[in-house]
């Protein structure tokens, strides 16, 4: 081997190095815009979450306005509190649930049921344990809520700020996701009250009666699709969640029956033409599906 070749040995290691060198830089600097772009768009999702949650309104809202109809109180259409130690093993069955009871509580408060409503706080503060929020749901806060059994409004508010409250502390623990399934069983259990007070209306009722009930409960139902287009925004955020995209295939079945077969009833109470006995049956299809929906979160 001649002296060049010795020479230029040193130079070949040299740029090896050099080349090397700048793949990893590339590699180094690919890779961090990779973690800036993820850590971006994750702080876009849980703003997107935030705004969407904070836009619906109370969970004490919709038992209110179905007792605020006129229609009788039906105990046999609330999840029972009997079923709570079938919830607690599961994180994603205990969110679900306190959302379901969350509204069942508004429900019962809405008609002065408050020592029942007591029972389902105490349901709650039990599930709250498995999701990581019983410090909201605490002893103080039950006790709180046995000082105010008289007076629901009070209790309405409590129960109300608990929800937010949860909300907050889900979020700043990163679980959105958890939020999201109470939100969910909430909604949820809301139409299914809603959907189950028409059905169950006693039928012998005489018809002028009847449709002075029956108007704004349909209407109660009707008005509660925006809170589902909402649901369903959240929900496809979590894309990554088997419970969350299960439940976003059965919300999309609620919401299809919602577009397809209730427009005309809506422009009938809109215009207040038509048969309240028809549009009650016309709900017959979204009655099913949603009960369905629903017994599957509470089995």
């Amino acid at each position: 081997m001649n002296i060049y070749s010795f020479k230029f040995i040193p130079i070949l290691i040299i740029l090896v190095f050099a080349f090397s060198s700048c793949g990893d830089t590339s590699k180094s600097k690919s890779s961090e815009s990779e973690g800036v772009e993820f850590e971006t768009a994750k702080n876009q999702m849980t703003a997107d979450v935030n705004t969407l949650l904070s836009s619906f309104p109370p969970p004490s809202e919709i038992p209110y306005l179905l007792m605020a109809t006129g229609s009788d109180f039906d105990g046999t259409a609330i999840n029972s509190v009997s079923k709570v130690d079938n919830y607690t093993s599961e994180v994603t069955k205990s969110a679900v649930n306190i959302g379901v009871y969350t509204t069942d509580i508004g429900y019962l408060i809405s008609y002065e049921k408050t020592q029942s409503a007591l029972e389902y706080i105490n349901a709650c503060q039990k599930l709250s344990e498995a999701v990581g929020v019983n410090s909201v749901v605490d002893l103080e806060f039950i006790l709180r809520f046995e000082e105010n059994l008289l007076n629901k409004d009070s209790l309405k508010t409590l129960v109300d700020e608990a929800s937010n409250q949860s909300n907050k502390l889900l979020e700043s623990t990163g679980r959105l996701d958890l939020a999201s399934l109470i939100l969910s069983g909430s909604i949820v259990e809301g139409l299914y009250l809603s959907t189950q007070l028409i059905k169950n209306y006693p039928k012998d009722t005489p018809a002028e009666i009847r449709d002075l009930i029956l108007e704004p409960l349909i209407k109660v139902v009707i008005d509660q699709k925006e809170g589902l287009d909402n649901l369903i925004q959240i929900v496809k955020k979590f894309d990554d969640n088997q419970t969350l995209s299960s439940l976003l295939m059965d919300l999309n079945k609620i919401k299809m029956i919602y577009d397809n077969e209730l427009v005309q009833v809506n422009a009938q109470i809109a215009s207040n033409t038509g048969d309240m006995i028809l549009q009650s049956k016309v709900l017959d299809h979204l009655t099913t599906e949603i009960s369905r929906v629903r017994n599957l979160m509470v089995q």
